[in-house]
């Protein structure tokens, strides 16, 4: 087979090759090469049989290469055998840093006592990929669960079985997220919570193997490592300042007046304080004392001191920790008390600040908002839980604060208008709650939501991002929900897309259910004062008398008053209760670090809840200067943008006290640090002669017009899409619309 010479030969080589896949191992590593040079062949052109047709391409020698492999593999293609009814199927995965890869085959006769590697295995189909964008950055765990949710979607076919199926993973924390029946930890994160929704309607066993023994899934996911990959690189609009000549206050030794210690300077300080020198110091013959092979420094020469320190901790000793530097102090000089010198001078480094430390700092649990009464304050939250064979994905989940009575409304979209309906729906029923807890979603901080508030005569809050356990009491009954959704598909053997049908007996369940926080009580109870209805009332009981209703007002009377006295009851015992609990979980957050901050001060901020990849970027930022301080959160500034934005308090380090000075020094190491500007509008337009592309001159948020820059469109085109189509519609220059209209296109 000759290689070939166009894009359209190269695009139906390709394509054929591919019905074959499924027989071929590693074929996704291999044909990468010849998918790139056909990408790079059609970029900005149609993909169409004659446009390709037209386009010539020219093999170097890894694609070449690339491409006798892949006929390589369609002569030692393997054997795949049909599956049988009765056989064990067997889903071996595996994930590497820049792949993946999974392989089903099935038992004829399961041998019970025998490791899975010594059974006869029969090939059927095996499957493998590279990661790609953003797939690039998923953590560990994501890359070895997206393996076996995609081999589920794409193999359910086979699956599908009475008898289930075993899943092996070597990847041992991934066994208790999938694992059927178990309870998903508040731990897990969004994507595998969901993805864990998708494999309810399988039967299978998912089994820890050791990473030796997954031997054939581990190279199709890792063959591709030997290659040297090639990612795509976004270029993130940044804007980053040149760096200052002069750092006397963060870094003194690049400071034209820094003064190094001399022999001359050591000696004549020893002389001032030759009163204080140890016994046994000896002379030398430039007159300087030595404590056997070490420079005796006085302690209270503390300027001396504090350059000894910078030069043995700053510049090119890489700012490393106190153990380092105090061994390297310890070999040259004696001074009283150095190990604690060393260690209040490391505490004041303020560019170790950005570093050292943990991503986020422990702070002791504060008071959230505790109602009092019922119907007093309202959460509520969106919950995803994944399509159905209806429209509906999302739960409105409404829960009251001081009982956990919860309401449950199933929806298409996250939207303020499904928001409004069911806070309109509650306020039919019970009554509107005076306060409202939601986090900062588009859905909740609106112009309707803000009206709706304003009209009801009422107050909403806000809890801040990436702070779930501050609004931890819908977060909890989102955590409920799944766990009891999970259970029912499981107990009724119904699919996971018919979760709408069970919203009812969820509901039912979690407002009939005993709380421990209520006293025993269920949430019905407490919230309406009616008797919590056991299971059995729902069915028929053949010979048990009707229950009587009174229709007499004195009677109505009668049991208004007994039923209010009830409630006063089962409210002072829930409250007693809470009190209880509130105290317990304040003893186990002993050893948290109190806040050493307040308005004012400047503070460092954590990257840990950012989507940041480079691993030489500092963790935390800044600094910011606190600007007010709310009941869970602080207000915070950025010096150089002066962007504001509501931080928690474990995101933030203390930095320096209100009294310290911003210098130009301090702002331009802010500046280097990276920072994401917001666009504020297109001033023209040009085509560079070097790279033949067009360039925005771009206007940014919070700078001068000095500061002006210009930006590629098509990274613009990426980030701000909506705005780069404005002004190219408003400028109606032909060519520009063209650059932009190919940009789209590709």
């Amino acid at each position: 087979m000759p290689l070939p010479r166009t894009a359209g030969q190269l695009q139906q080589f390709i394509c054929a090759t591919n019905w074959m896949r499924d027989s071929l191992i590693d074929y996704a590593r291999v044909v990468q090469p010849l998918q790139q040079c056909l990408d790079v062949a059609l970029n900005g052109k149609r993909k169409t049989k004659r446009v390709a047709s037209g386009i010539a391409v020219d093999l170097n020698d890894e694609e070449v290469n690339s491409f006798n492999q892949v006929k390589m593999l369609l002569q030692q293609s393997a054997q795949l055998a049909y599956h049988r009814d009765g056989a064990t199927f067997c889903l071996f995965v595996d994930a590497s840093d820049v792949g993946w890869g999974s392989i089903l085959t099935q038992v004829a006769v399961w041998k019970p006592g025998v490791t899975v590697t010594d059974q006869a295995h029969e090939l059927l189909i095996c499957k493998g990929g590279t990661f790609h964008g953003a797939q690039q950055h998923w953590s560990v765990i994501e890359k070895e669960g997206y393996p076996i949710v995609l081999s589920c979607e794409d193999l359910d076919y086979v699956l599908l079985r009475p008898g289930g199926f075993k899943v092996f993973c070597d990847h041992r924390n991934l066994i208790h997220v999938f694992a059927p029946g178990q309870e998903i930890k508040k731990h897990v994160r969004g994507k595998l919570l969901r993805w864990s929704v998708k494999l309810m309607e399988f039967r299978y066993t998912i089994v820890h193997i050791e990473g030796t023994n997954n031997l054939w899934a581990d190279l199709i996911s890792r063959w591709g490592g030997s290659v040297t990959a090639t990612t795509t690189v976004f270029k993130r609009v940044t804007r980053l300042q040149a760096r200052a000549q002069r750092r006397p206050l963060l870094r003194p030794l690049d400071q034209d007046g820094f003064i190094w210690p001399t022999l001359t300077e050591i000696a004549s300080t020893q002389a001032a304080h030759a009163t204080a020198a140890p016994t046994g110091c000896e002379r030398d013959d430039n007159g300087v004392l030595w404590c056997g092979s070490t420079i005796w420094i006085p302690a209270v020469a503390t300027g001396l001191v504090q350059r000894l320190l910078i030069i043995a901790h700053g510049g090119a000793q890489g700012h490393r920790g106190e153990a380092v530097v105090l061994n390297h102090l310890q070999r040259a000089i004696t001074i009283e008390g150095l190990a604690k010198t060393v260690r209040r001078f490391l505490r004041s480094c303020l560019l170790c600040l950005h570093t050292k430390g943990g991503k986020i700092i422990p702070r002791p649990w504060g008071e959230l908002y505790r109602a009092d009464t019922r119907n007093e304050a309202l959460h509520f939250d969106f919950l995803y839980l994944g399509d159905g064979f209806g429209t509906c994905k999302y739960l409105l989940v409404m829960k009251d604060n001081f009982n956990h009575f919860c309401e449950l409304v199933p929806c298409d979209t996250p939207t303020s208008e499904v928001t409004v309906e069911g806070l309109l729906g509650w306020h039919s029923r019970f009554g509107i709650p005076s306060q409202w807890l939601s986090d900062n979603g588009t859905h909740f901080k609106n112009h309707v939501m803000a009206e709706l508030c304003k009209r009801l005569k009422c107050q909403q809050n806000f809890v801040v991002a990436y702070c779930p356990w501050v609004n931890g009491s819908v977060e909890r009954a989102n955590r409920d929900i799944l766990q009891v959704l999970r259970t029912m598909i499981l107990e009724y053997s119904i699919s996971h897309q018919d979760w709408i049908y069970l919203v009812p007996l969820v509901q039912a369940n979690m407002n009939h259910s005993p709380v421990a926080s209520l006293a025993n009580r269920a949430p019905v109870e407490v919230f309406t004062g009616l008797p919590c209805p056991p299971p059995a009332y729902v069915l028929y009981l053949p010979g048990q008398e009707p229950r009587e209703v009174s229709t007499s007002n004195a009677s109505i009377g009668q049991a208004l008053t007994q039923l209010r006295l009830s409630i006063e009851g089962m409210h002072r015992a829930v409250t007693d209760k809470r009190e209880k609990i509130t105290l317990l979980n304040k003893r186990k957050s002993r050893g948290a670090q109190e806040i050493n901050f307040s308005v004012g001060d400047y503070v460092l901020r954590s990257r840990v809840d950012e989507r940041r990849h480079n691993k030489l970027l500092v963790t935390w930022i800044g600094p910011y200067v606190v600007i007010r301080a709310d009941s869970h959160s602080f207000r915070v500034r950025h010096l150089v943008t002066g962007s504001e934005q509501d931080v928690h308090a474990s995101r933030l380090k203390f930095y320096a006290d209100s009294d310290l000075e911003v210098t130009d020094e301090l702002l331009e190491h802010v500046a280097a640090q990276g920072i994401i500007l917001k666009v504020e509008k297109f001033v023209d337009h040009r085509c560079n002669a070097q790279s033949q592309a067009f360039e925005l001159l771009v206007s940014w948020c919070g700078l001068e017009s000095i500061e002006d820059s210009w930006e590629p469109l098509r990274t613009l085109t990426q980030d701000v899409p909506v705005l780069v189509r404005a002004y190219v519609e408003a400028k109606k220059d032909s060519k520009l619309t063209t650059a932009l209209q190919e940009l789209v296109s590709s």
